[in-house]
């Protein structure tokens, strides 16, 4: 009878042994895991949200070797938006800042599938494309807002690196060139405007999810390239530092009587 009891024993803790390690492979988080849950669980229960873009697009041409005067382009976005997702309710204030001219403000409110747009320049509302904003702001900031775009990433879901961070995970990526190439047939405008053989100094990627909701709550990118063609080199330095907060908890806002 003991020696029934003892195998019967010993059986019970294999079996419970044998459950605990089958759930925690189960559960064990991977990048793609990750990455698929985070589209899920936004497109399901994410309503509202805030976000904060900075975004640098530095450029500098060189043209014959010429050092002394360099060419610098480019502009720099502060971009603070709130967002109802369903349907689409936006509020977007942007700080301007080209390189070489005067910075300003816009003010833009995205109504269903309308966009409506005016700046300091211009106090008159006027309804404009997603394209028009997208060749403003560039295509990483229009997939950056109000939420950030995963499907960018699916290219990369074996590439990127998970790190458990303090309330949640990282995904952390540094292209190599083929990643690179693959990433900017998504983001034309990423790195020097002009084509010519190209110089990768940086191209790194982090994003970061809660871990108990699975949304994204940042998102950041940098890059330092630069082309050369014809004795002229494009040197392009582009941050963005995108943040997301205040999931399902922002305040209404009005909308101006005209656009309604």
């Amino acid at each position: 009878m003991k020696k029934l009891v003892k195998s019967l024993t010993i059986g019970t803790l294999v079996l419970l042994l044998a459950a605990c390690n089958s759930s925690g492979a189960s559960e064990k988080m991977t990048a793609e895991r990750l990455l698929d849950k985070s589209k899920k669980e936004m497109a399901s229960s994410l309503d509202a949200v805030h976000s904060h873009i900075v975004y640098d697009d530095y450029k500098v041409t060189v043209h014959d070797g010429d050092f002394e005067n360099p060419e610098k382009s480019g502009a720099k976005f502060d971009i603070q938006t709130d967002a109802f997702l369903n349907p689409m309710k936006m509020h977007q204030e942007t700080l301007v800042q080209p390189r070489g001219i005067k910075s300003y403000k816009m003010n833009l409110y995205r109504l269903g599938d309308q966009n409506f747009v005016s700046d300091e320049n211009n106090k008159e509302w006027e309804e404009t494309s997603s394209e028009t904003l997208e060749k403003l702001f560039g295509t990483l900031v229009s997939r950056s807002n109000p939420t950030l775009d995963l499907s960018l990433f699916d290219e990369f879901k074996d590439d990127f690196v998970l790190e458990p961070i303090e309330y949640g995970y990282a995904l952390t990526l540094s292209l190599n060139r083929k990643q690179f190439e693959k990433f900017k047939q998504l983001v034309p405008d990423l790195g020097p405007e002009q084509d010519g053989f190209l110089i990768i100094y940086k191209m790194d990627l982090v994003i970061t999810f809660n871990k108990s909701t699975s949304y994204v709550t940042s998102f950041k990118m940098s890059a330092d390239m630069r082309s050369f063609r014809d004795g002229t080199s494009y040197r392009a330095r582009q941050k963005l530092n995108a943040t997301y907060s205040y999931f399902n908890d922002i305040d209404p806002f009005k909308v101006p009587d005209q656009l309604q």
